[in-house]
């Protein structure tokens, strides 16, 4: 998939190996979306940024959250 295409959540939930649920979670807490009329989509470089962002913040609940694996269950 082309780093400039936009996915859907399926295609985003592959790219990232997580589960729907972890989606809607991670939109809650930022994820960078494109929304086109009621559709969301992803741009692959703006989630790695963004996820790659997460592991530097000094955020304890969302260091826990990367850290515990169990929302990937």
């Amino acid at each position: 998939m082309k780093k400039e295409s936009l996915m859907t959540i399926p295609e985003l939930m592959d790219f990232l190996k997580v589960k729907r649920n972890t989606i809607y979670t991670l939109r809650k807490m930022g994820l960078p979306t494109v929304k086109i009329g009621r559709s969301v989509r992803f741009r692959a470089d703006s989630v790695v940024k963004w996820l790659s962002d997460l592991e530097e913040c000094a955020n304890p609940e969302v260091r826990s959250y990367l850290s515990d694996n169990t929302h990937l269950l």
